[in-house]
C-alpha cells in the first residue's frame, strides 16, 4: 500500500500516516511518500515513537519514499507535536562527547540525571547526539544513561551514534539503542537545530 504525503502541510502527514497504520494488518507493507524536509522529519520522528522499523529511499531532489512493515499497535499521540510551523530553530539537539559530565563516578550519574531532566521538559530535544566517549553509553547496557537513551528512543526522540566512533572502540556490533550515524548527518542536523553541550 503507498500513501502520498507529497505537498501537504503538517501536521497531516503524521495524522494520515497514522490513520493508515492503524487500519492494515501487523506485517502489512506501507510506503510513505514526502517531498519536504519537515513531514519527512516528522513522519520518521513518529514511526520511531510507535517502535516502527523502516528505511528511507531517495527519489529526485527532496522526495523520499519511507518503507516499513507494520509491526506494532499504534498508540495515542499530542498532534500538537508535529506541527511544522514551529520554527526548527525553536528546536535542539544534546550534542554529547563524553559519557560524564565533569569527571569520576559522579559526572556518570550527573549526566544520567541531566539528561533524564530533559525527558520531564515541554520542548523535548529532536535528537541526542553521541561521539567520541558518548558512544559508550549506547553499547553498555551498565552505564548509568543507556535506560535514559532508550526512554528517549521509546517517545521518538532520535539517539544517533557516530559510526566512525563506534569503529574506532571496536564497539559497532554492541550498539544497543538509537542507531549508527556519519558525519553528514550529524553536521545537518547541528545546522538545522539549536545545540545543547552536556
Amino acid at each position: 500500500m503507498q500513501l502520498d504525503c507529497r505537498g501537504l502541510v503538517c501536521p497531516e502527514p503524521v495524522i494520515r500516516t497514522k490513520q493508515q497504520l492503524e487500519q492494515i494488518k501487523d506485517g502489512d507493507k506501507l510506503e510513505i511518500l514526502v517531498n519536504e524536509k519537515a513531514p519527512f522529519e516528522n513522519i520518521s520522528r513518529f514511526l520511531n515513537s510507535q517502535q516502527q522499523e523502516f528505511v528511507v529511499e531517495n527519489l529526485n531532489g527532496d522526495e523520499k519514499k519511507i518503507v516499513l512493515n507494520k509491526k506494532a499497535k499504534i498508540t495515542d499521540i499530542n498532534i500538537s507535536d508535529y506541527d511544522c510551523n514551529l520554527s526548527l530553530k525553536n528546536k535542539k539537539v544534546i550534542y554529547l562527547n563524553e559519557d560524564r559530565a565533569g569527571s569520576g563516578v559522579v559526572g556518570e550519574v550527573l549526566l544520567s540525571k541531566l539528561l533524564g531532566a530533559f525527558l520531564q521538559v515541554d520542548n523535548k530535544p529532536y535528537a541526542v547526539l553521541c561521539v567520541n566517549n558518548a558512544v559508550k553509553m549506547t553499547t553498555n547496557r551498565a552505564s548509568a544513561s543507556f535506560e535514559v537513551l532508550k526512554k528517549f528512543q521509546s517517545i521518538g526522540v532520535e539517539v544517533l551514534s557516530c559510526g566512525s566512533c563506534l569503529e574506532a572502540y571496536g564497539l559497532v556490533d554492541k550498539l544497543g539503542v538509537g542507531k549508527i550515524s556519519n558525519a553528514y548527518e550529524i553536521a545537518d542536523l547541528l545546522s538545522n537545530y539549536e545545540m545543547i553541550k552536556l
